[in-house]
């Protein structure tokens, strides 16, 4: 019977008997009698049915939940039975000590017993547990099984019946052979060996084992057993009160017991001890305040276990307190990320840490921190030098001085490729590492990757870990791989406006995808609308698609609006003249002069829109090119048309003015070519210039010149005819 069985019968039995009137005779008398004398109930004999199916030979103990049933656990116990019957053939229940695994598996134990189906023709329970916990001290249990080949023995002798089997490995796996065993091997962290491996290795097939241990194997299916819910805990402190009459709990307030049941974290030898000790006359504030004894006992065998790394790992999380995740305690202990991983490991399979996981956009990121039996054990047992606390405590502000300059870098530049985003702390050391992937992806691919790899083993739901190798391969020209770890980059982020517009601008500018390119960073623009960097990158894809009338109006946003940067707005203002021109060029050659007219509307408005102080360089050029144009409009166009493109021609010119630089300057286009001599011709109202490379305003502009690009020019007079001075390319 379960702790509410009892009370949840009377309760029904009542409701029963109230609604039922006088149909139930019987039970109203049982009832009234139980009310007059409850102790008749002992004197009573049950007769049951025999059972004509015999239950499976086993050795199982009594539990030492019977004197209050079993608590909670529901969802650990069916998972326990449930790994049972299924393929794993070791189940190990890990945790701290005292924390109820013995009780959780002989309760599975028994409840397999119970089964109809029969799973196993034999349970048979063997402990290696070698020290009992009394309120004064840790008492040594005599003849405890101290060695695995004891423990197995002990195994093969309940089996066979013979005290001292000659081969008891051989023995007890025979008999597993040919019968289908449940093993349970109790408190294996006492002899826990490479023997006890093997043997567990060589298990056939359809017997099983159950192992609690305060360390894992690493070769089992382990459910892991934490501390009692507070409600629980509460019921379990009350219900051992009441059982042993321990009236100076039993009188106290249910308010008074949560809290003493919060104080002991949920734990069930805890609650145990501190009962005991109450009802041996221990005042209960002593055994609050002084739990050396327990701890000792909880935690015993257990650290010793533990590597000098995992120990080390242990003392930071002592002086830094907190959810860490891999990244900070791999930089917190100057250790590298296979380091970490494996640290970790040992820690969890000896039950010193918890991990906890978070959502962190579209991945997870997983933390660990001390149990509150690790911290007070340690605490007292193991304290941090001074020496010691005072480095980790450097190293933690390191830590956040990193992260800090980070940030700030990443809130100046959010766009740009050397930036990396941190998310929080648990980013601090991974964006480090990234940001000198970046520093040295120039002159070091193979370096930069392998910091890449580092920071995706210490954070793998770090999207800008993926983001920064596709970067690094993208200088490498190893396009199929930037393109796969931009697209790793997104599924870990896929809203984040900086991994979709790195991604789309790898497409637009490496591979040359500029439809797939426009979808991302559009995407990008709607998540973060007020960034002039994403939008000009939208209005270059549409650029690059020839979508001019596109261009336009996403450049003339940007140029005309006050809280971006001068330079975003002079690039926007460049790039819009820029589509201007060649949807004017376009009309034109098609003899489409109205269109042409319309567009040449479009620059003279935004001309007259911008900041003055935008028409400058290569921006005031395009639009003596665009004023010498709409100057032909006016004679190959008619009627209305003619009239705006002549009009359109003063108010250039009337923009133009403020700068004298800009009244000597004239368009042209380039007439002949001489690359071999590094020397051609311009020719402008039937005039031909001649100019050499180093009359160029920018000599990369040498390599795009083609006869008939247009450019703008400052003419002069030489001894040897008409010369082009500070050419610049207007037109590509």
């Amino acid at each position: 019977m379960e702790i509410d069985d009892s009370s949840f019968l009377i309760d029904l039995a009542n409701s029963i008997s109230i609604a039922g009137g006088k149909h139930w005779d019987e039970l109203d008398s049982i009832l009234s009698r139980l009310r007059s004398d409850p102790s008749f109930v002992l004197g009573l004999t049950v007769s049951l049915p025999s059972d004509p199916d015999r239950v499976p030979q086993h050795n199982l103990p009594v539990p030492d939940f019977d004197e209050t049933g079993f608590f909670g656990r529901q969802a650990e116990l069916r998972r326990i039975t449930k790994a049972i019957r299924g393929a794993y053939p070791v189940v190990s229940i890990l945790g701290d000590g005292g924390i109820g695994k013995t009780s959780i598996a002989l309760k599975a134990a028994y409840e397999l017993l119970e089964d109809p189906k029969r799973p196993f023709d034999a349970i048979v329970w063997v402990t290696a547990k070698a020290t009992i916990l009394t309120p004064n001290e840790i008492r040594r249990i005599n003849g405890a099984i101290e060695t695995s080949l004891g423990l197995i023995s002990s195994a093969a002798s309940e089996l066979s019946g013979i005290d001292a089997p000659s081969d008891p490995v051989d023995e007890v796996l025979t008999y597993m052979e040919n019968f289908r065993i449940l093993l349970l091997l109790d408190n294996l962290e006492t002899v826990l060996d490479k023997r006890l491996r093997d043997f567990l290795l060589e298990l056939p097939v359809g017997s099983k084992v159950i192992v609690t241990s305060r360390i894992g194997l690493g070769i089992e299916n382990p459910v892991q057993l934490g501390p009692l819910p507070d409600d629980e805990s509460a019921r379990l402190l009350r219900a051992l009160a009441r059982v042993r009459n321990v009236q100076h709990l039993t009188s106290l307030t249910q308010e008074t017991v949560d809290t003493l049941a919060r104080q002991m974290a949920g734990h069930p030898a805890f609650i145990r001890w501190f009962v005991a000790g109450v009802q041996a006359g221990r005042r209960p504030e002593d055994l609050l305040g002084n739990n050396e004894l327990l701890l000792d006992f909880c935690m015993s065998n257990v650290y010793d276990y533990l590597s000098v790394d995992a120990q080390a790992a242990l003392r930071s999380m002592q002086v830094l307190a907190g959810a860490k995740n891999q990244a900070e305690l791999a930089f917190l202990n100057d250790y590298t990320a296979s380091k970490t991983q494996a640290v970790l490991l040992e820690l969890l399979t000896t039950n010193f840490t918890a991990m906890s996981s978070q959502g962190s956009g579209y991945s997870l990121d997983t933390a660990y921190e001390l149990s509150e039996f690790s911290r007070q054990y340690l605490d007292k047992h193991h304290p941090v030098e001074s020496e010691e606390r005072s480095w980790l405590l450097q190293r933690a502000e390191e830590l956040r001085d990193l992260g800090m300059e980070m940030a700030a870098a990443n809130t100046a530049s959010p766009y740009s490729a050397s930036s990396v985003h941190v998310r929080g702390p648990g980013d601090f050391h991974a964006a480090g590492i990234l940001r000198t992937a970046i520093a040295v992806a120039l002159t070091d691919v193979g370096g930069a990757l392998e910091h890449c790899v580092e920071a995706q083993l210490l954070a793998p739901g770090y999207y800008e870990a993926w983001r920064v190798e596709g970067f690094v391969r993208s200088i490498d020209r190893d396009q199929s791989g930037a393109q796969a770890a931009f697209d790793r980059a997104l599924e870990l982020a896929p809203e984040s406006p900086a991994a979709l517009f790195h991604a789309g601008t790898f497409l637009l500018d490496k591979v040359g995808d500029a439809g797939a390119a426009l979808t991302l960073l559009q995407r990008a623009a709607r998540n973060d609308p007020e960034s002039s960097e994403v939008a000009g990158q939208v209005a270059w894809a549409h650029f690059c698609l020839g979508d001019m009338s596109s261009t336009v109006d996403v450049c003339t946003q940007i140029a005309t609006k006050q809280a971006a940067s001068s330079s975003h707005r002079r690039v926007a203002f460049d790039l819009a003249l820029h589509a201007i021109q060649s949807a004017v060029g376009h009309f034109r050659s098609n003899e489409q002069f109205d269109d042409a007219v319309e567009h040449v509307e479009l620059g003279v408005e935004l001309a007259e829109a911008v900041d003055p102080r935008l028409i400058e360089g290569v921006a005031s050029d395009r639009l003596i090119a665009l004023r010498d144009v709409s100057n032909s409009l006016a004679h190959q166009s008619i009627d209305y048309a003619a009239r705006q493109a002549a009009q359109f021609t003063t108010r250039i010119s009337d923009i133009l003015a403020f700068n004298l630089t800009n009244s000597v300057r004239r368009s042209g286009s380039v007439h002949a070519l001489v690359p071999d001599k590094g020397f051609g011709f311009v020719t402008s109202t039937k005039t031909k210039y001649f100019f050499h490379i180093s009359d160029l305003h920018d000599r990369s502009d040498w390599e795009s010149l083609t006869e008939g690009a247009e450019c703008v020019f400052e003419p002069t007079e030489t001894a040897k005819g008409p010369r082009a001075r500070r050419l610049r390319l207007v037109s590509v």
